[in-house]
């Protein structure tokens, strides 16, 4: 028996069972971590300390090991809630932990199949996790609808890292590395926040979470239109690969706005305070933006995108796992306010987006990749000491 002074609000579970209920805790500053390795590299050849650069690597880098471990410490912990089923394992965990840090440091010494075979094992661990959540006899919901694009996501990853592998072979053609870019960079995580949005955006507004996927036939005809915003996204990717530049991205850019603003409510702004929710918000609104202005204006394709890169995924990626990190951590006036740690982060990114945006226009080319990598990483620090003591304070058994 248990004595009557250990009480359910004193009780603590194990180390590793706590981290196990909130992954987040790991993975979010292993995210920030990672996030260094691939946008210091600017900073790094700006100032001398490295003689060449990477166009490859910071993106692959950023794509599938920054975002990636945000996006496994948001689905590590969401998805056993969503379902009523258990938490990630510590095998598991300590799994995806190891892929990650193998999918950087390989790529880091251009080992691209060694880094390129650990983000598809991320893949399929993934893939694994979520099945037996979803599917297994213990999970007491079903997903919603929108969450079909989690495995269109998975499956363009799965594609991406294949073609990026193989086209360092002799006899490869050349679209390989291009096109393993393209579903990499953009396809896994258009889907991700496609199909996951549908969930995060409604709750952080203060609207009501979709249905589950069994809740009415209503809800079955849904998962149809959020697989052809997925399949939209794929096709207008090799559709960009086959030299649809200016209408492929354009098409890209309307699929995620319609999925975005009807499917998850970014049409209209939050009504819960908080700043972080704000950010969220104008995040979701930068991807399609620079996806339109990317077509519009093809010779500054680049520059364009990384208004969908810096303004959408990285702004997009620190607002939520901030609201993620305020309501698990007994934050609830942090979280209704405006921190001035979460105003440094937003204006910080924000101006990172515009430099990089106009490197392109300027003499001063790789100063501005320098400047832009410089605000970023001021960024994320902020974030690291606004919420690194918490997190990585135990988690109370409830």
């Amino acid at each position: 028996m248990v004595p009557r002074h250990e009480t359910e609000a004193s009780f603590r579970p194990p180390a590793g069972a706590a981290l196990q209920r909130e992954p987040f805790r790991l993975f979010f500053p292993l995210g920030v971590v990672l996030g260094w390795v691939g946008v210091s590299h600017w900073l790094l050849y700006f100032v001398g300390l490295i003689s060449t650069y990477s166009c490859m690597l910071h993106g692959l880098i950023q794509a599938q090991a920054f975002l990636m471990a945000f996006a496994l410490g948001f689905l590590l912990t969401a998805l056993p809630r969503r379902t009523q089923t258990p938490p990630v394992s510590l095998l598991e965990m300590a799994l995806f932990v190891v892929a990650l840090m193998t999918t950087t440091a390989a790529a880091y010494a251009e080992a691209w199949r060694l880094s390129e075979a650990a983000y598809a094992f991320q893949f399929l661990l993934l893939l694994q996790f979520a099945v037996r959540r979803f599917l297994g006899r213990s999970a007491g919901r079903k997903p919603p609808a929108a969450f079909v694009l989690i495995p269109i996501g998975l499956v363009q990853g799965l594609l991406g890292a294949a073609a990026i592998a193989w086209s360092p072979s002799a006899g490869a053609p050349l679209w390989a590395e291009s096109l393993g870019r393209l579903l990499v960079q953009q396809g896994v995580f258009l889907s991700f926040v496609a199909g996951v949005g549908s969930l995060i955006l409604p709750l952080m507004a203060g609207q009501p979470p979709p249905a589950d996927l069994d809740a009415s036939p209503a809800e079955r005809r849904k998962l149809l239109g959020y697989a052809a915003v997925g399949l939209t996204i794929f096709a207008s990717l090799v559709l960009e690969q086959l030299g649809w530049i200016r209408s492929a991205p354009l098409l890209r850019a309307a699929a995620i706005a319609a999925a975005t603003s009807f499917g998850a409510g970014a049409w209209r702004r939050p009504t819960k305070p908080g700043l972080h929710r704000q950010l969220v918000w104008l995040a979701v609104w930068l991807l399609p933006f620079g996806l339109l202005l990317s077509g519009l204006f093809p010779e500054l394709r680049v520059a364009a995108l990384h208004v969908t890169f810096i303004g959408g995924f990285g702004l997009l990626t620190f607002g939520v796992a901030t609201h993620v990190a305020l309501s698990h951590l007994d934050m609830q006036q942090q979280a209704s306010g405006r921190p001035p740690a979460v105003i440094a982060i937003g204006a910080l990114l924000l101006l990172a987006t515009a430099t990089r945006a106009l490197a392109d226009l300027s003499d001063l080319y790789f100063f501005h990749l320098a400047l832009a990598a410089f605000f970023w990483l001021v960024a994320s620090l902020i974030w690291i000491v606004f919420l690194g003591p918490r997190l990585w304070r135990p988690a109370s058994g409830n």
